[in-house]
């Protein structure tokens, strides 16, 4: 294994790059990749170069130091009960392994392995005046803290060597004193069960995501067809006025001029509905189904179990095709979720007001929340974000009596003009 490969290893991340080339220059001196031997280096190298993690590492946070002030009051705890090795011996390593949790996401493996020898010298120290440690290294817990980060966020090569060192370091020390038994290995226990634990929330990550990533795909398929639809109309006219100009261009000047105003007009038109439609693909909306009906009334079911009432100023082809289908689908989702996720809800109210510059839009319902959330909450989310991809907003609350309320509001001037 070359120096550059254990640097990658021990320390991933982009400002290690220029100095890995020049390390990986000065290894190529001493190991051509030429023949048996230079093909498992390649290899080897290329086991290590993959870093890529699954998720994004997150940014510190203040939990961050929140969590390294507990690991310090618990070495504290440990100095205060436990007086079998120096002082020395037992803050040195746990001042190390504290100073590492912040970084614990970036360089884990690294954390992991300093963090390890450190508690494996306060440990051997004590086996040198000691028969037994009554209170385990205060740096153990913190290497199982950052143990944790390491399986989170790192790559299964470095989750293994992160183990090793771990567990091996003290392992060792342990045979060498001649104190090692049979029932040691139960010293491997925490880590398993941390290592489950992490693997268990990358996998949970990773299926929420996968999930997040099909509706987003089903969605930005979906709105490709309704940006072909709102633009193929105003192109058809735009080629309908122009033959019209071109037969009247000598004959009747004056309708010429007329045809080419109408074919701007909807130009700026077809302009706004494209921006609009671009706006929602790219804010990742994630309702699906977007065409939508000439009104509102469609929705209305008097008679229906909840009955749903429709009023106010409920035609959607008077609106900007991106609008109408927002306002459309908005009360789709609100009246799906009265009926999926309230109880004994016996009405859903929808009251639509149309203003100069904007439309707004209430849907109210009387039904108590289910105990129980059985929901994904893509809904919500696809509401909020195709309204504020428009330009307008959204809320979702309780109302003051029993029952639920969402409000909408999408402006009606045009974007870009």
């Amino acid at each position: 294994m070359t120096t550059g490969m254990a640097c990658r290893l021990f320390f991933p991340g982009r400002k290690y790059e220029l100095r890995d080339r020049r390390i990986g220059r000065w290894a190529d001196g001493l190991f051509p990749p030429s023949g048996y031997r230079g093909d498992v280096r390649v290899q080897l190298s290329d086991r290590f170069d993959a870093v890529a993690v699954v998720e994004p590492i997150p940014p510190r946070r203040v939990w961050d130091w929140v969590l390294a002030g507990l690991l310090a009051l618990a070495a504290i705890g440990f100095v205060v009960v436990d007086d079998s090795l120096p002082l020395w011996a037992q803050t040195v390593p746990a001042a190390i392994a504290v100073g590492f949790v912040p970084f614990r996401r970036r360089i884990p493996l690294t954390a992991v392995a300093t963090v390890s020898i450190a508690a494996a010298a306060s440990v051997a120290i004590a086996l040198r005046d000691t028969e037994s440690l009554d209170v385990g290294s205060p740096a153990g817990l913190a290497d199982v803290v950052l143990f944790y980060a390491l399986c989170r966020w790192s790559t299964p090569l470095r989750v293994a060597a992160g183990f090793v060192l771990s567990v091996g370091s003290e392992t060792i020390i342990q045979w060498s004193a001649g104190r090692l038994q049979s029932e040691d290995w139960i010293l491997v226990f925490p880590w398993l069960v941390v290592a489950g634990f992490a693997l268990a929330m990358r996998y949970r990550a990773r299926l929420i995501e996968g999930r997040h990533e099909q509706v987003r795909l089903a969605e930005r398929n979906s709105l490709a067809r309704e940006l072909h639809d709102t633009v193929a109309h105003h192109v058809s006219a735009i080629a309908v006025q122009a033959q019209a100009g071109q037969y009247v261009v000598e004959s009747d000047p004056a309708a010429a001029a007329k045809a080419l105003e109408s074919i701007a007009a909807i130009a700026n038109d077809s302009i706004d509905e494209m921006r609009r439609m671009v706006g929602i693909l790219r804010s990742d909306d994630h309702d699906t189904r977007n065409v939508a009906p000439a009104t509102l009334d469609v929705l209305a079911a008097p008679d229906g179990r909840p009955a749903v009432h429709v009023s106010g100023d409920t035609r959607l082809d008077e609106l900007p095709a991106g609008v109408g289908a927002a306002l459309f689908r908005i009360a789709q989702e609100s009246i799906t979720n009265a009926r999926r996720h309230s109880r004994d809800v016996t009405f859903v109210d929808v009251a639509v007001e149309r203003h100069a510059d904007r439309v707004d839009m209430t849907v109210d319902n009387d039904g108590a929340p289910t105990t129980r959330h059985s929901g994904s909450g893509y809904g919500q989310v696809g509401m909020r974000e195709r309204a504020e991809a428009l330009g307008g907003s959204f809320e979702s609350s309780a109302r003051s009596s029993l029952g639920w309320r969402t409000r909408t509001s999408i402006p009606l001037a045009r974007v870009g003009r």
